[in-house]
């Protein structure tokens, strides 16, 4: 477990994405996945997600990001 913080994050509400396009409100669906949310959580915390690009953009549809490399792979 990180040292980031002292207890477990809140695993519900939303997180703000800022792009150079503007931002993302993700909402998070804890009851649902508790899991995937506390990760996500986590590595936002930890400034994993930090001036990482978007690697897939398809437009009206999806966007994808996330990978360091910014290869998707």
């Amino acid at each position: 477990m990180s040292n980031i913080y002292a207890s477990e994050p809140p695993t519900s509400g939303k997180v703000t994405l800022d792009t150079t396009a503007g931002e993302i409100d993700v909402e998070l669906w804890s009851k649902q996945s508790p899991k995937t949310c506390r990760n996500f959580i986590q590595l936002c915390l930890e400034g994993f997600y930090d001036n990482t690009i978007f690697h897939r953009v398809v437009p009206g549809w999806i966007v994808q990001g996330g990978d360091p490399s910014g290869t998707g792979e």
